[in-house]
């Protein structure tokens, strides 16, 4: 499943924990899964966006002068300072493998070292970009014993947590979707993504130039 079905999926089945949020122009797709027997995880957001977080955050620095090195050392700092992981009380470490800043969108990958193939119980508190105040980050977890997804904001604190029952995960509070759940929350998204991306466009045009380094980078 490529990343933007796996996105799509996502905004479905977390669509009916907030709808009203998915009209919200500031917003990140976060994205768990294992591959291999490993756990990567893949954060994507809008480059303006993310440059006018890291403006406010190192606000004693002028980042539109630095390297391209610097501003993803920055980039990445930041990033980590706001992810929070721990898997069956072991905090997970994020280690970047691929990292593309481009002058539209921004993603990077980590591998989540220390996250065992199963586990019981998965916290996550990933407050990327809260400093846009209505942020919201859509985080889907992808694995071959089920998919989890929700809609990360102030209101739950960008946290979510996944526990493993009855021989899938699932949130801790969730419940059982059907495929009338599953059909419904669709063509309400099919409006909801028109009109997402109707008022993005409306946003970005009243938004400041990107002026950041232009970075495409992959760790060996």
């Amino acid at each position: 499943m490529g990343n933007a079905s796996k996105l799509i999926l996502a905004m479905v089945l977390a669509f009916g924990f907030s709808s009203a949020k998915a009209f919200n122009p500031y917003t990140s797709s976060v994205i768990l899964e294992n591959m291999d027997n490993e756990w990567f995880l893949q954060i994507s957001t809008s480059q303006v966006s993310a440059y006018e977080v890291l403006e406010d955050y190192y606000d004693t620095e002028d980042i539109s002068v630095l390297s391209i090195e610097a501003y993803n050392k920055k980039y990445i700092e930041y990033l980590k300072a706001h992810m929070y992981i721990v898997a069956d009380d072991k905090a997970v470490e994020l280690l970047p493998v691929g990292v593309h800043l481009g002058s539209q969108q921004a993603e990077v990958r980590f591998v989540l070292k220390g996250m065992s193939g199963n586990f019981n119980q998965l916290f996550l508190k990933l407050d990327v970009f809260e400093e846009n105040g209505s942020q919201q980050n859509v985080t889907g977890f992808f694995s071959k014993n089920g998919n989890v997804s929700s809609i990360l904001n102030a209101d739950n604190e960008f946290s979510m947590n996944i526990i493993y029952k009855d021989g899938k995960y699932i949130l801790s509070e969730g419940f059982s979707w059907t495929i009338f759940h599953i059909l419904y929350l669709s063509i309400l998204l099919m409006f909801t993504l028109v009109m997402f991306f109707v008022l993005r466009y409306h946003t970005n045009k009243r938004s400041i130039t990107y002026k950041g380094p232009v970075l495409v980078y992959n760790r060996q």
